[in-house]
């Protein structure tokens, strides 16, 4: 088998997207020789770590190399520079700025398939799954103006005074019993003292993990996993081990399984409204796991930040087994990303470990955010925003399913995303890169897979997208693309 290349390209003499000027890159190597047909070129995940950029820039870069005509790439072995033949030589190194790879004309059901003359102006971005922004500014007008209050000629300046001092890292009492009450909207009776607040989900997961799995350690995650437990991870030097699931989520004897294999002491897993795949695991799934959990030594690690958009979601793991579960949420999807605070939920013998993390990673979370937060949650302000964001999505949902034939999972009414299952021919890559080039960004399978492989479906978010009409008009370009699944009328070069 051909040997991996330790291939850097060099980007400095390439303008434009980061994802083009490696494709640019590519294309100069093969003129030049140091890249000859047959090389197999890093993973994605490899080469992003190299360049310092996401994997879905990679992504990106190798779909666009593909579409050229630079690259093939076989499920399973990787990505190889191809050879052209002959004929094909100068053609191959230098394509014309967007060749067609969809037969120009009619497809299947009179859509025209003609691809841009030229890249559009305006994308429209369904790869991020962010909140509806119509939202935002009204969610966090009543803390900010509580917080303006404390300053004025009617305010508290001794509390104002105490805010803007050093806190605790483990968090002011006030604020840790908020967070207990936003999480017992959510079926999770908390013990304030066992809550510790943290720069959202990702800072939470940050110092979960630091504490749970030294470096050198594995890390278990679902087959497909949120991509920033990825980042998490190879910061931190840990391996990351992926466990199958099926339509209930993570399955029990595949987690036994991976956990004796590899002596993993921890798993992370998204059980409601998972992402990408929408998964809300069933109370008897989260009972087995909870039981593997306890047999095998393992402390489950739970990513609710999507739990508020269901309508009944099952009670969490850590109000099930509070000895054998980690529990993080935030505020970021509900409220609004800006504020960046979260709240974790640890067994008593964690809590000061995890604190210690959150001092040496932060020192501490900003008590100023903290009280902003606060009195949100406890106004009522914080559960208003999270309802209307839950109603934007449901609406977004509805007009997904009229434009697209999806199957949603049970619950996932009201989800910011979808999971598009490709029909047969389809690669994720491909399809992301011809998404591209009529207008529409979405997020390739490959970026939720440890090990970059093509899962067969692209993650699609609804909210993020500013308008309904600009959601309907990107998922009709999608149904348009779909209609054109490749056979041998879609050439790759």
């Amino acid at each position: 088998m051909t040997d991996t290349l330790r291939w850097i390209p060099n980007l400095t003499a390439h303008a434009g997207p980061r994802y083009r000027a490696i494709a640019d890159a590519m294309a100069a190597d093969v003129r030049s020789g140091r890249l000859t047909p047959g090389a197999r070129l890093p993973t994605h995940r490899a080469l992003a770590q190299d360049l310092g950029v996401t994997v879905g820039t990679v992504t990106r870069a190798y779909a666009e190399a593909e579409r050229r005509g630079l690259l093939e790439a076989a499920v399973g072995r990787g990505s190889f520079i191809r050879d052209p033949g002959p004929a094909a030589a100068h053609a191959w190194v230098n394509p014309p700025a967007d060749p067609p790879s969809v037969e120009p004309g009619p497809g299947p059901r009179g859509y025209d398939l003609t691809p841009p003359e030229r890249e559009p102006a305006g994308l429209i971005d369904m790869s991020a799954n962010y909140p509806a922004r119509t939202f935002l500014a009204g969610a966090l007008t009543p803390g900010l103006a509580g917080l303006a209050a404390l300053a004025g000629p009617d305010g508290d300046p001794a509390r104002l005074t105490a805010l803007a001092g050093y806190q605790p890292s483990v968090g002011r009492p006030e604020h840790r019993a908020a967070g207990a009450r936003w999480m017992a909207r959510f079926g999770l009776e908390a013990d304030p003292a066992d809550v510790i607040p943290v720069h959202g989900t990702q800072g939470g997961l940050t110092v979960i993990l630091s504490t749970l799995v030294p470096p050198g350690e594995t890390l278990l995650v679902e087959d497909l996993t949120w991509p920033g437990v990825h980042y998490i991870a190879r910061r931190h030097g840990l391996r990351l081990v992926p466990v199958a699931g099926d339509g209930d989520g993570l399955r029990p004897d595949a987690l036994a399984e991976a956990a004796r294999r590899t002596g993993a002491r921890a798993a992370y897993l998204v059980p409601t409204l998972h992402n990408p795949l929408n998964i809300t695991m069933p109370e008897a799934r989260r009972a087995a796991l909870l039981e593997t959990a306890r047999i095998e030594g393992l402390t489950l690690i739970e990513d609710d930040i999507y739990g508020f958009l269901a309508d009944t979601p099952p009670r969490p793991l850590a109000a099930r087994d509070p000895d054998h579960a980690v529990y993080v949420t935030s505020l970021s999807k509900c409220v609004a990303p800006a504020l960046r605070v979260g709240f974790v939920k640890a067994p008593p013998v964690l809590v000061p470990r995890i604190a210690q993390a959150v001092a040496a990673d932060t020192l501490m979370v900003s008590p100023l955010l903290l009280e902003l937060v606060a009195g949100l949650i406890d106004s009522g302000k914080a559960a208003a925003a999270a309802e209307a964001q839950k109603a934007e999505a449901r609406a977004r949902q509805v007009i997904a399913r009229r434009a697209l034939p999806l199957r949603l999972p049970p619950g996932a009414e009201a989800s910011f995303h979808v999971w598009l299952r490709l029909p047969e021919g389809w690669r994720g890559e491909r399809f992301v890169a011809e998404a591209r080039a009529r207008g529409v960004l979405v997020t390739p399978g490959s970026t939720f897979r440890v090990d970059g492989s093509d899962p067969g479906g692209v993650r699609l978010c609804l909210s993020a997208v500013p308008e309904r009409a600009d959601l309907e008009a990107g998922l009709a370009i999608v149904a348009r693309l779909l209609d054109a699944a490749p056979h041998a009328a879609m050439p790759v070069v």
